[in-house]
């Protein structure tokens, strides 16, 4: 039994190793990483529209709609044809997503005001941040699109290091945790 949580343990090294180098990968090249996610998008679109269209060809009892399937199918060849335009796209829903939380929390922080609650100047204050940070999303939606894509190719360094050195602990402690568990 040892021996297969070791193995194991090995492969859940080689994998976060991969998962590193795919994250540096990342990093240095985060243009080409949004075009790939572009085109993989592009054609999970197609599929997707492809397969809800025959499903509701083929079977008359069913209620999906061939025009979503028609849509998604379209939207895919636009984004094939335009693949610059998904990371605009995805900068411009976070970017909108962050203004509409940041008005929320506004609201909230001047309600806490007006009852006299401490902290609302907090949650004001974070807020704005969040609204500028949206505003500049939907204003440098390319720029923010790379810089979420480096940002995420950081955190994949950091979380295989960490999960490395997690497996290096556990495998020098195996025997304690096996005895801990019977």
């Amino acid at each position: 039994m040892k021996d297969i949580i070791k193995r194991e343990l090995n492969l859940s090294i080689v994998a976060s190793i991969i998962y590193a180098i795919l994250g540096i990968i990342i990093i240095a090249n985060p243009a080409i990483t949004l075009s790939i996610v572009s085109i993989v998008i592009s054609i999970s679109a197609i599929i997707y529209g492809i397969i809800i269209s025959i499903i509701n060809i083929a079977s008359i009892k069913e209620e999906r709609s061939l025009t979503f399937g028609i849509l998604l199918v379209v939207l895919g060849i636009a984004l094939l044809i335009y693949p610059g335009s998904v990371p605009v796209l995805i900068s411009l829903g976070v970017g909108i997503w962050f203004i509409s939380n940041s008005i929320s929390r506004i609201k909230l922080a001047i309600l806490l005001k007006d009852a006299k609650e401490s902290g609302w100047l907090i949650i004001l204050c974070s807020a704005i941040i969040t609204l500028l940070v949206g505003i500049s999303f939907i204003f440098t939606p390319l720029i923010s699109a790379i810089s979420i894509t480096i940002a995420n190719g950081i955190l994949m360094v950091v979380y295989s290091i960490v999960d490395i050195f997690g497996i290096i602990f556990i495998k020098k402690n195996i025997d304690k945790i096996q005895k801990a568990v019977e």
